[in-house]
């Protein structure tokens, strides 16, 4: 059984998995697909995703739509710079949040102006990671390189829920690198591919800015808003296995491990406002388990232009109850895309999931329950362009 590149370039690829609404902050798998490509490539991507994440808080106000919209665009460059060594850099944006409470609920504050009157969370986070593949003979390929990573968020905590914290502030920005190393088997005229890929931690040292109302009591108000901290981006461990079946047509699977459970975030000053008040410092965000999912997918070519692929997929979640900047716990989702040549070297690709998110209370680090989410389901829509010079 003979099994080409080109009859193959799209079966084994989920067209939109490069963008998901899964545990924690996660928002891509973090996928190095371009490496594998033959010869000179390029994409570029586009992706929409469409949460709608709807509950009731403690005091059974109704909760609307909290998820926002999002877009993103991600892209890859690769080449082959000897015989046996290529080199790719590939863009996307792995992990974020964009939240924002409105209506009449716990999560809006009643004294406050309506422009500054609700809780919401802006993260996004921004990475280019850079891979040197060696060919260490015809099957066996090591690669690695830096991944830098930009970090951006802006939290704002208001209304009942957050008690005398309602005011709270933070925002920080800052660029950091971590390293990324994997191995991966093939054997084209057989179809098959076989990857293993580790992503470092990434540690961000840098100035926190705060507004935080309790350190106000406290402290008097005698505080510094400003002051140097850290966050650390968890490690991730990404498993890819794929065989063709026959000449156009292939299976996959995709599976990843993010220890969400590791990850915690203790701005400075609430920290120390927590510490004195509560007798222990509480972070802003935390998880309480780690995250595995899973991808499983088919893949056909039905005409030399024209391939499909469909696809089944589950997330674990990373606890619940959840923080309430993503109160889900996992999914369930059903995948279909497509890919069509529009020449000999272009090609256009369109696909889209549909995704049925588990039922999850809502907490705050605290262990304070303040909410609950329910029969709450989301939907990504993606297009991607691109070259390879070796069809």
């Amino acid at each position: 059984m003979k099994l080409d590149k080109k009859s193959l370039a799209v079966t084994v690829l989920s067209v939109f998995a490069v963008q998901t609404y899964a545990a924690g902050l996660e928002r891509s798998p973090q996928q190095i697909d371009a490496l594998f490509e033959n010869g000179t490539y390029a994409e570029l991507g586009y992706i929409h995703i469409s949460p709608k994440i709807t509950g009731k808080d403690t005091s059974g106000n109704h909760i609307s739509d909290m998820a926002e919209d999002f877009q993103s665009l991600n892209y890859a460059v690769k080449t082959d710079l000897v015989p046996n060594l290529r080199l790719a850099v590939i863009y996307d944006e792995p992990f974020g949040a964009k939240v924002k409470f409105e209506g009449e609920n716990n999560f809006i504050a009643k004294d406050r102006p309506a422009d500054d009157a609700s809780t919401s969370v802006n993260v996004k986070v921004k990475n280019v990671t850079t891979l040197l593949g060696y060919n260490v003979n015809k099957n066996v390929m090591v690669y690695g390189g830096p991944a830098l990573q930009e970090t951006k968020a802006d939290v704002r905590l208001r209304g009942l829920t957050y008690d005398v914290s309602s005011g709270y502030n933070n925002h920080f920005d800052d660029i950091a690198l971590g390293w990324v190393a994997g191995m991966s088997y093939a054997k084209p005229e057989m179809g098959i591919l076989a990857s293993l890929t580790y992503r470092s931690e990434i540690k961000h040292k840098t100035t926190i800015h705060e507004d935080d109302p309790l350190a106000d009591i406290v402290y008097a108000g005698d505080y510094s808003h400003s002051n140097q901290g850290d966050i650390t981006t968890p490690e991730s461990f990404n498993l890819n296995l794929q065989t063709g079946l026959n000449q156009t047509t292939a299976i996959y699977a995709k599976m990843r491990y993010v220890p969400w459970k590791d990850f915690a975030y203790y701005p400075p000053v609430l920290k120390a406002s927590t510490s004195i008040a509560l007798g222990k410092g509480i972070p802003l965000v935390d998880y309480s388990e780690d995250q595995t999912s899973v991808e499983l997918g088919l893949g056909k070519q039905l005409s030399p232009n024209l391939a499909i692929s469909v696809s089944g997929l589950w997330d674990s979640g990373a606890g619940d109850p959840a923080p309430t900047l993503g109160p889900v716990d996992g999914y369930w989702g059903v995948g279909l895309g497509a890919k069509y040549n529009l020449s000999q070297n272009l090609a256009f690709s369109l696909g889209g999931r549909y995704m049925w998110f588990g039922d999850a209370k809502g907490e705050l680090s605290s262990r304070q329950v303040v909410g609950d989410f329910k029969d709450n389901t989301g939907y990504i829509v993606g297009m991607k362009l691109s070259y390879s010079s070796s069809k």
